[in-house]
């Protein structure tokens, strides 16, 4: 086996996911590593919600934005994508506004997308 392919596989197999309990839901909930290109793909769908300075307008957008961060973040025991990029309003819709700001928190942190990610992962 190459190295290509020994990396590659030890990529895969630290992909996993990670189980999370939600209050008052009764099914577990799977938070999934988003691939580069699926990051890249959120951050360019950020860009709709800058506002002139540059900074994501979170007041106006919020839950849009944590919407599309569930879409990618949320996965079934294997990693793979329970959400379509077209169920956002659904996900808006669906969720409580307590379960999405935990949720979105949680995919944040496993992906290593906030400020304080690279201590909490330290810490695990």
């Amino acid at each position: 086996m190459s190295y290509k392919e020994r990396l590659l596989a030890a990529v895969r197999e630290s992909n996993k996911v990670k189980e999370v309990s939600v209050p008052d839901l009764t099914e577990p909930v799977y938070i999934r590593r988003m691939s580069g290109a699926e990051r890249d793909s959120y951050e360019a769908a950020l860009g709709e919600y800058r506002d002139k300075q540059g900074k994501v307008d979170v007041l106006g957008h919020g839950n849009k934005i944590t919407a599309r961060l569930l879409l990618v973040g949320l996965g079934d025991e294997n990693g793979e994508r329970v959400f379509d990029d077209d169920d956002a309003d659904m996900v808006r819709k669906t969720f409580s506004w307590a379960a999405m700001d935990y949720l979105s928190g949680e995919v944040l942190r496993f992906n290593r997308l906030n400020d304080n990610a690279a201590k909490d992962a330290a810490k695990n």
